[in-house]
């Protein structure tokens, strides 16, 4: 069994530089030349009784539909058969390696690079929830880390993070969103009760009625966070410097 140790920065840069020339979409996630989703390894989540930081160009807007892809493949590159994933090195990876690595590493790529990607994401949220649950969460909603990213390796390198991704799947970013009653991820919002856990001082929100009129509306509210309630029968919610509302 391998053990994976971090390599230095600018090793990571070069291995992604190399992989990734698929390019950067806008929104919050990268996205390949296919449309597909490249996942990040950065994290701007607040920390428990902080303030969240304001969000880059990077982190707004809907969090990640989903998508399997490794960190940084492009969709359609030939990826290495599961029978021929080891380690340059020498030596094996766990099962629950080999799972994240299956169909995720394009030909001509170290595996460990990709390995370290999954690795890293899994600390990173790991530190988060270990001081702020929510905030990890809200990292996922804004598209610090895509949600497929997260999905895939909290499901296969650190599964006692699941409740993490089960509170981003329910939540929504900032934006404008019409009200149906399954939730699509960037484009409508689910009836319920919501919470803004960090919002900036600058939040305000809205919901709105079939006829437009507002039903529901507010600014930043406590420094514990704000709420609002999306009834069955709204239209339309809109959000602003609010970050990221998470159900409950």
């Amino acid at each position: 069994m391998i053990r994976i140790h971090r390599r230095a920065a600018a090793a990571v840069l070069v291995t992604a530089a190399a992989v990734l020339l698929s390019g950067c979409g806008g929104g919050g996630h990268d996205t390949a030349a296919d449309g597909k989703s490249k996942d990040k390894a950065t994290v701007s989540a607040p920390s428990a009784g902080g303030t969240a930081p304001a969000p880059s160009a990077s982190s707004t807007g809907a969090q990640d539909p989903g998508t399997t892809e490794a960190p940084g493949s492009a969709a359609d590159a030939p990826k290495v058969p599961d029978a021929q994933l080891t380690p340059p090195g020498g030596g094996t990876f766990t099962a629950e390696q080999k799972t994240y690595l299956s169909g995720r590493v394009p030909k001509g790529t170290d595996p460990v690079a990709v390995l370290e990607g999954g690795q890293e994401i899994c600390d990173r949220l790991t530190r988060t929830a270990a001081t702020d649950k929510d905030a990890a969460a809200t990292a996922i909603v804004t598209g610090d880390i895509t949600m497929a990213g997260a999905e895939a390796a909290v499901d296969s390198l650190c599964p006692d993070l699941k409740p993490v991704i089960t509170a981003a799947s329910r939540g929504f970013a900032d934006g404008t969103f019409t009200v149906a009653a399954t939730a699509v991820a960037g484009k409508s919002v689910a009836p319920g009760h919501y919470r803004a856990p960090h919002p900036s001082p600058n939040c305000t929100w809205r919901v709105t009625g079939k006829d437009g009129s507002t039903l529901d509306s507010g600014p930043s509210g406590s420094p514990g966070g704000a709420r609002l309630t999306v009834p069955a029968g709204a239209r339309g919610v809109t959000s602003s410097g609010c970050y990221a509302w998470l159900a409950g």
